[in-house]
């Protein structure tokens, strides 16, 4: 009921307007008379009635919209008034709205409403002011939709920036397509000086929105996957932000930044009340972030997860100190050409869908759009070792400090352990040989294959070759060639990356202890992508030149970064570049891959160091192998190092209920003997302390695994209490890990880990 003060407010406005109305040398007559009781009454219900809208429903909301396209499978609808669109899964009956149909009636202020309405939000850079703007389609900008051939054009237009950004939204044969030409968009002050720059962009982010009586979560692809549940109460702390394949590089911390996961998998999911759907950035993924929010973490009453595209990049131009950075906007136009988000209803056969349903549509697209092979796997299970070669280290030779190349793990010391590992019956090896060549061990860009003479030259690699392909060892020599010294024909002048705010991209090496920048060792410059095809192509054709087919890049297959000098590459170009790289690799031999990102996986024939957890933001609910659900039986992966993690029992048995080959480092001296280098981090790695368990372990997991090997995940569940884990696969398989009584139950067996490593290992 409204109070006696809004009534008289209302009474004035309302004689106010009648008295604009009367003509001139007219007379208004008003009646002092009180209404009659009825009609106080009818105006108190009416009042009232106003106050207790009711949501609007979906059958409401559906009546307002009309088609737009329709197939076998689902259908498109739109609201050209309020800018809304539903898919409609026709499988499952399932409605996906783009804005929440009770908007209205929701818990919400105005300004976040338009927000959470709009079909379009804009970031928009003012270079002139070094800030930037936000804006919604729906408070600061207009929009107008017509149909076309099977789907929706929509032109959004934002007059404060004068910028206008066309979107074609269309049904697929089992997708909506949502797509932006970046050529189109238009710009009306497009200086890079003083004008108004589109600098992110982010479509629907309500897209399937979850309100408070919703069930289910959302999945991240970070790590190795989590989940973020509805309503998880968790409305203090920060929303999640995961820019997919991890941030740009060249913009350099002048501090350690916090260990995270990568975001591998441009994509996320969304199960919801039963029903699920799948969405991924299937173009522009380069500068793509994924953004999570649960109800009331934006005093909101939704969840929602959505991506936003930054189309021009900052960095932070120092003066003063950390404390007064000044912000600087690439000056290239913009250098991604198409954005496309593709969203795929999921459903299930018993119609509950589940984050397996989520990994086996995201599967689905890799093989199908994304030329990933399905490789026979049947009963095949492998030992992976990182070995690390050699590195450099700074000695005193009569009084003066010289920086010389020392050896760590000669080749005659490697080809030592694997025959001590085949000994012990490891019969199947997948080993990865770091800092191995001469160029390698100097920090210098390497594009020749060129053992070093202090790891024993041509001679003792070629032995050691011939061992590993005599005895089913799978030898991958690594290049990593992103962070480099001058020599070799490349400069840090030349060569190096150049950051938006025009200076060097320079990394440093950072105190393990402290977080801040070691000045023992001096920067490394960050090699530019436009250089890439000329060093790794000459690297390729020197390999098979010297009859090696074996091919590893290092954190190539998993971080990304651009150069914004005069050269303009962008994060997207990188991709290409990155691609043609390990395409001609995968048409010339093997291709090993660590960790890797969505845009290597069609050329990987091995992947190596895949994360057992998330990054553990306090927003996620719970961690699982999303990344292994969706690679199981099409590429075989294996876990990050046994011997590295400080819990060996937890690794071994994550590893084993995610369908992880079990990997270890090596090195061939003592932890001692690496103090003052580089390869200090790998002071656990003497293969002389590791190699009884490495051996027994393989045996155990060769065991374990190798009846599942080619099968895909139909069930991955965690019990209550977090302790015991069942995977299930699809021919029938399962596997039990019991991570309070260190145990594993497959083949009708009980394996207990302290049988392979002993007490003493698991509790370390």
């Amino acid at each position: 009921m409204k109070t006696m003060h809004s009534k008289l407010k209302k009474s004035i406005a309302f004689m106010l307007c009648l008295a604009m109305l009367i003509p001139a040398g007219a007379t208004a007559v008003f009646s002092d008379e009180e209404p009659a009781a009825e009609e106080t009454a009818a105006e108190e219900s009416s009042s009232e009635e106003e106050e207790e809208e009711t949501p609007r429903t979906e059958e409401e909301a559906l009546a307002l919209t009309e088609e737009a396209a329709s197939n076998a499978n689902m259908s498109l609808r739109f609201n050209a008034d309020e800018g809304t669109l539903v898919l409609e899964d026709k499988k499952t009956g399932r409605l996906w709205w783009s804005n929440p149909v009770d908007l209205e009636t929701s818990n919400a202020k105005k300004s976040q409403k338009d927000e959470l309405g709009s079909g379009m939000t804009l970031i928009y850079a003012e270079p002139a002011n070094r800030s930037t703007t936000t804006q919604t389609s729906r408070a600061k900008g207009s929009f107008k939709m017509s149909k076309i051939n099977n789907g929706i054009h929509i032109e959004y237009y934002y007059p404060d920036p004068g910028i206008t950004i066309p979107v074609d939204i269309t049904l697929e044969e089992d997708h909506m397509k949502l797509h932006v030409d970046t050529a189109a968009i238009v710009e009306e002050h497009p200086s890079n000086v003083s004008g108004q720059l589109v600098a992110d962009m982010a479509f629907m982010t309500t897209f399937g929105a979850a309100g408070l009586e919703d069930e289910g979560y959302f999945v991240v692809p970070d790590g190795s996957g989590a989940l973020i549940d509805f309503n998880n109460g968790k409305t203090g702390l920060a929303t999640y932000k995961g820019k997919v394949y991890g941030r740009d590089i060249t913009a350099v911390k002048t501090q350690k930044q916090a260990v995270i996961q990568n975001v591998s998998f441009p994509m996320y999911g969304i199960v919801k009340d039963g029903g699920g759907m799948m969405v991924v950035a299937d173009k522009g993924d380069t500068c793509a972030t994924i953004n999570s929010y649960v109800s009331n973490q934006n005093n909101t009453d939704y969840n929602s997860t959505y991506f936003d595209f930054e189309l021009r990049t900052s960095d932070q131009y120092l003066m003063g100190g950390e404390s007064n950075p000044l912000t600087v906007f690439e000056k290239r136009g913009i250098l991604v050409p198409e954005i496309e988000i593709r969203y795929y209803p999921v459903s299930s056969d018993d119609g509950t869908v589940d984050y397996i349903d989520i990994a086996d549509a995201y599967r689905n697209y890799l093989l199908t759009e994304q030329d990933v092979a399905d490789k026979d796997l049947t009963d095949t299970s492998s030992l992976y070792i990182d070995l690390y070669g050699g590195t450099l280290k700074k000695e005193s030779i009569l009084g003066i400090p010289v920086t010389v190349k020392q050896s760590v793990t000669t080749f005659a010391t490697a080809q030592y352990m694997l025959e001590v590992l085949g000994e012990r019956g490891v019969d199947d090896m997948v080993v990865t040989y770091n800092e191995y060549s001469n160029e390698d061990l100097g920090e210098k860009i390497t594009d020749s294959f060129n053992p070093s003479s202090k790891l024993g030259g041509k001679s003792k690699w070629k032995k050691l070759r011939e061992y590993a392909d005599s005895n089913n060892v799978k030898l991958f020599p690594s290049i990593d060639n992103q962070q480099f010294k001058t020599g070799n024909g490349y400069w840090n002048m030349t060569n190096t990356s150049i950051r938006v705010s025009n200076a060097y991209a320079q990394i440093p090496v950072f105190d393990l202890a402290h977080g801040i920048e070691n000045k023992y060792y001096s920067s490394l410059s960050l090699f530019t992508p436009a250089s890439y095809e000329k060093a790794f192509g000459k690297l390729i054709s020197s390999y098979i030149k010297k009859g090696e087919t074996n091919f590893a890049f290092g954190s190539l297959a998993n971080t990304i970064y651009g150069d914004y000098g005069k050269k303009a590459v962008s994060r997207e170009m990188a991709k290409g570049y990155i691609q043609n790289i390990y395409g001609s690799a995968k048409n010339s031999g093997s291709v090993l891959a660590e960790n890797a990102a969505a845009y290597v996986l069609p050329y990987a024939d091995y992947i190596t160091n895949v994360p057992l957890n998330s990054s553990k933001f306090d927003v996620f609910d719970e961690d699982i192998p999303f990344y292994q659900m969706v690679m199981h039986g099409i590429t075989p992966y294996a876990a990050t190092s046994v011997n590295g993690d400080a819990d060996i029992g937890n690794l071994v048995l994550k590893s084993i209920a995610a369908g992880s080959n079990l990997s270890f480092d090596f090195v061939g001296m003592e932890a001692s003997e690496l103090k003052d280098t580089k390869l200090d981090v790998y002071y656990y790695a003497y293969y002389s302390n590791w190699i009884e368990e490495a051996a027994s372990l393989y045996g155990m997991a060769d065991e374990v695994l190798s009846p599942a090997s080619d099968a895909l995940m139909t069930s991955y569940v965690i019990s209550e209490d977090g302790n015991v884990i069942e995977t299930t696969y699809d021919n029938g398989y399962t596997t039990k890990v019991d991570l309070e009584k260190n145990t594993i139950e497959a083949n009708g067996k009980t394996y207990n880990l302290a049988d392979y490593v002993g007490e003493e290992v698991i509790g370390s």
